[in-house]
């Protein structure tokens, strides 16, 4: 019996949906963040920004507990086609483990730069309810929580622009349907 038998060829429905809803609020941070620091806004407006942001970081946070939750409770679908070879899927693996980093590392840095931040402003989660800080005012903590938020952020854009790349190749060049895994289509990867 092969390795692959009984295993699904796509990826568990639930795990689609979040892989997509965690890319699509991934680039509306990237697309809030400029304008919550633009500092010729008026402070209002760069407030409302700034609960936007925190709100959607805990979401995404969420998010990736789900889905990881979800790789441990089902089985991954059967691998990548055999042509990818052992060191395209050894970095495919590394990328995909980089991603899933910065996005842990992006809300949890986001929520430790806000808790020990010189001045304390309130996390309002969608308005809704607050969220406590996790520790006291802290300006050495604050500012290596910057740096490595910033960081974070700028690794973020590099790993996700070599998955897009690899998704292009997948279909583009190999057309081998590998895309299929991670969408909602019926037609399945050919192995």
């Amino acid at each position: 019996m092969s390795k692959g038998a009984g295993r699904r060829v796509r990826w568990h429905p639930a795990s689609v949906v979040l892989h997509w809803m965690t890319l699509l609020l991934i680039l509306f941070q990237f697309w809030v963040a400029w304008p919550m620091t633009d500092e010729t806004r008026d402070l209002l407006t760069r407030f409302e920004l700034y609960q936007l942001h925190k709100s959607v970081g805990l979401t995404i946070a969420a998010f990736v507990v789900l889905r990881l939750v979800l790789r441990l409770v089902l089985r991954a679908p059967v691998p990548a086609p055999e042509h990818a070879g052992p060191w395209l899927r050894g970095g495919a693996g590394a990328v995909h483990a980089g991603l899933y980093l910065c996005v842990i590392a992006l809300p949890l840095t986001g929520f430790l730069m806000v808790s020990s931040a010189p001045i304390q402003i309130p996390t309002f989660y969608f308005g809704w309810f607050a969220i406590p800080h996790a520790m006291s005012p802290d300006k050495a903590a604050y500012e290596l929580m910057l740096r490595f938020h910033g960081w974070a952020g700028d690794l973020l854009i590099a790993l996700g622009a070599a998955h897009f790349a690899a998704a292009l190749v997948h279909v583009l060049v190999w057309r081998d349907g590998l895309l299929h895994r991670m969408w909602f289509s019926r037609r399945a990867a050919q192995g």
